[in-house]
C-alpha cells in the first residue's frame, strides 16, 4: 500500500510539475504577445489619405498596406530600428533592426538592447536598410513558445503557404508589398547569404538555384525584382535553416518588374547562431 501511495504522490508531483513548466510557457508566450501588441498599438495608425502605397492605378484598396508606422517613436526607443514586418495570419509583427556589419549584436538582444533575449528580428548586416541589395536577409529565433519567426517554417507546408499570399514591410519612405515565392529548408552555407550578383542572369540563376527545393515555389516568370528572405532555425538535420523567400508585388499583386543590376563584390560567410530557443 505504500509503494502504491509513493507511485501516486510521485505520478501526482510529476504532473504538477509539467502543469507547471506548460503554465510558465503560456504565461512567456501571452507576455510576448501583448509585449509587441502594445508596441504596434502605440507606433501603428492608419491613413487612407496618406496610403504609403500607389492603389489607386490598381483600383485595390488593401487596409495593410495603408497602415502608417510611427518610425520616429521606434527611433526614440532604438536608432537602430530600419522597419516594421507584419505577415497577416500569424504572430510576425515585429520592427526589424539593423546593425551594420554585424550579425551576432541583435542575436541575443532585442529592441530595447536587452543582453540575452530572443526577442529581436534583424536585417543581415551586410544588407542596406533601404533593401536595395538583390537579396535582403531577415533573421529571427524559432521559439518553442511559438512567437518570433517560429511561423516562418509553417510555410513549408503547401496548404498553409498558399493561404497566407502577403507580407508587409513598412520603412520610412514606402511599404513593400511581399508575396512569398518559395519556402524551404536548407543549410546555414556562405551561398544562401549571397547579395551581389554580376548581371541579371546571374541573379535569375541563383533564385532558381535557392528555390529549387520547394515542390511548390511559385516563381513569376518575368522573374524577380530582388529577394526577401526571411531565415530561422529548422531542425531537419544540424545547423539547419529554414528560409521563406518572397518577391516585391504591387497592391493589386502583380510582382515588380525586374531593373538593371550593378555589378558588386560581396565576401559572404556562412549564417551565424544558433536561432532556436
Amino acid at each position: 500500500m505504500k509503494k502504491i501511495t509513493r507511485r501516486h504522490a510521485l505520478l501526482l508531483l510529476l504532473i504538477a510539475v509539467l502543469a507547471l513548466l506548460c503554465g510558465l510557457k503560456l504565461a512567456e508566450r501571452a507576455a510576448h504577445i501583448r509585449k509587441y501588441e502594445a508596441l504596434s498599438e502605440t507606433v501603428t495608425r492608419t491613413e487612407e489619405e496618406a496610403a504609403p502605397v500607389d492603389q489607386a492605378k490598381s483600383g485595390v484598396i488593401d487596409p495593410d498596406a495603408e497602415r502608417i508606422i510611427d518610425f520616429a517613436a521606434l527611433k526614440e526607443r532604438n536608432e537602430d530600428v530600419v522597419a516594421w514586418l507584419y505577415i497577416p495570419g500569424t504572430v510576425i509583427n515585429y520592427p526589424i533592426l539593423w546593425k551594420e556589419a554585424d550579425n551576432d549584436y541583435y542575436l541575443r538582444r532585442d529592441i530595447d538592447r536587452t543582453e540575452g533575449s530572443y526577442d529581436g528580428v534583424y536585417l543581415d548586416g551586410d544588407d542596406l536598410p533601404d533593401f536595395s541589395k538583390l537579396q535582403n536577409l531577415f533573421y529571427g529565433h524559432h521559439m518553442k513558445n511559438k512567437t518570433m519567426f517560429t511561423a516562418i517554417c509553417d510555410f513549408k507546408d503547401e496548404r498553409f503557404f498558399q493561404e497566407h499570399s502577403r507580407a508587409y514591410l513598412y520603412t520610412e519612405e514606402k511599404t513593400f508589398i511581399l508575396r512569398p515565392i518559395a519556402c524551404l529548408y536548407t543549410d546555414a552555407g556562405a551561398e544562401k547569404r549571397r547579395i551581389d550578383f554580376a548581371d541579371r542572369m546571374e541573379f535569375d540563376a541563383y533564385v532558381d538555384a535557392m528555390t529549387a527545393g520547394c515542390s511548390f515555389r511559385d516563381i513569376p516568370a518575368q522573374g524577380v525584382d530582388r529577394l526577401f528572405s526571411f531565415v530561422t532555425c529548422s531542425y531537419e538535420f544540424d545547423n539547419a535553416r529554414t528560409i521563406l523567400y518572397c518577391c516585391e508585388t504591387d497592391a493589386a499583386g502583380h510582382p515588380v518588374k525586374p531593373g538593371e543590376i550593378t555589378p558588386a563584390v560581396q565576401t559572404a560567410e556562412g549564417m551565424k547562431g544558433d536561432m532556436e530557443q
